[in-house]
């Protein structure tokens, strides 16, 4: 009892502080940053009525020889996920070359269904109501339709088929489905899943289980990713529980936590997460009528992988990424683990392999190194190394502009 009365408690402090911020998505829109905003540069059409935001990072010295690259965020994200940091991932992909394009998953930022219904819910975005529709889709039809449709418009901007994918959690796992389903799977290039497993070494994950469906029940009736808003100014007690999850605070700046909860975070899909369960309790990921076994088909997938793991990672744990490996039919599959012990500063957790302050340093320029070492053309023979830009302020809450 006490500790849901201590629940209520904090979404009540929430609501009352969220009342008196600006619109939700006004506050997004006007910030002084691109890096802190929706993904506007352009729209990919899905076929089953969405519109995904696309941002476009241009090199400022293109190399020809390179194929583009696309960044996917995970579940409950948006695409302010890859930017909220100091020398972030997209600016160094850009600093060696390539073209890289970010966007928002269906359900975060400004994507949104197309017609009447797009239109209403960009009015309940300013609100803690749920938006018609919200939480119906699942991780089948994000690798279904929005994957083609990003690829689609990726092609349009650069004349490019194929390209570089890199996903961070159901960023990559949708990779996945893709891969094993898809006509269109010999379009990726090559796969870089930074933290994404189909394959449990433990399970079933019971508190993993029970977070996900008290979650699926909160966001069944508030806007949770609204809802948490106001936690960029301050964090009860008890919050780092549940942050543990996402990542460790002693290496990620405050500035990016900040980020997190006034820019990127976002309400999880209902369906999504329920597509997460039987993963959770029986160690595959499968399709959500449960008729495709996602990681019995890994065998059938040949794209040459990386996949990124972190040594204090609790959702995607190296055991379970070392099985998740072994499984894929990739004569090109490799795999960076990321600790102390493997010779790094720390050990780096779910969040941590983007959002680290070491991350720049560590984790991006081998994973770069990685992918210049698969692309079509030579590369630049004196490739430009990773940045060391200051860090963006955070910039104050905007006025809703009419």
């Amino acid at each position: 009892m006490r500790d849901g009365r201590q629940v209520l408690r904090f979404l009540g402090i929430c609501a009352i502080g969220l009342a008196f911020m600006p619109g939700c998505a006004s506050m997004r829109r006007h910030a002084s940053t691109p890096d802190f905003r929706p993904c506007t540069d352009g729209f990919a059409h899905t076929k089953d009525g969405w519109m995904l935001g696309v941002r476009h990072i241009r090199p400022a010295h293109p190399d020809p020889g390179k194929l583009p690259i696309v960044l996917c965020h995970g579940l409950g994200l948006n695409a302010t996920f890859w930017t909220i940091t100091n020398a972030h991932l997209p600016e160094q992909l850009a600093a060696r070359g390539y073209e890289v394009f970010l966007y928002d998953n269906r359900g975060s930022g400004e994507s949104a269904r197309v017609g009447r219904v797009g239109r209403i819910n960009a009015a309940l975005r300013q609100t803690l109501f749920l938006e018609w529709g919200d939480g119906t889709w699942n991780v089948d039809e994000m690798a279904q339709y929005d994957v083609p449709a990003i690829l689609d418009y990726v092609k349009k901007e650069t004349g490019q088929d194929r390209v570089n994918w890199v996903g961070h959690s159901l960023g990559g796992m949708l990779l996945f489905s893709f891969l094993e389903t898809s006509p269109d799977a010999g379009r990726i290039a090559n796969f870089v899943g930074m933290g994404s497993t189909i394959i449990l070494a433990d399970y079933p994950q019971k508190s993993m289980l029970q977070a996900n469906r008290g979650l699926r029940k909160l966001t069944s009736v508030v806007s949770t990713g609204r809802l948490g808003r106001p936690l960029m100014f301050f964090q009860p007690p008890g919050l780092e529980k549940i942050d543990q999850f996402y990542y460790t605070s002693s290496v990620v700046d405050k500035l990016t936590i900040r980020g997190f909860y006034g820019y990127t975070l976002e309400d999880p899909g209902r369906s999504a997460l329920k597509q997460l369960d039987p993963y959770l309790e029986y160690g595959h990921f499968l399709s959500a009528d449960r008729k495709i076994d996602y990681a019995a088909r890994l065998g059938e997938v040949t794209t040459p992988i990386l996949l990124v793991a972190g040594e204090a990672d609790t959702m995607s744990d190296v055991p379970s990424t070392q099985l998740t490996l072994a499984a894929l039919g990739s004569l090109d599959k490799s795999l960076m683990r990321f600790g102390q012990g493997d010779g790094h500063l720390t050990d780096y957790g779910h969040c941590d392999l983007v959002w680290s302050r070491n991350a720049s340093k560590e984790i991006f320029p081998p994973v770069i190194d990685w992918l210049d070492r698969r692309q079509p053309g030579p590369a630049l023979a004196t490739p430009q190394r990773p940045l060391a830009t200051p860090q963006q302020p955070l910039a104050p809450l905007a006025t809703p502009q009419n």
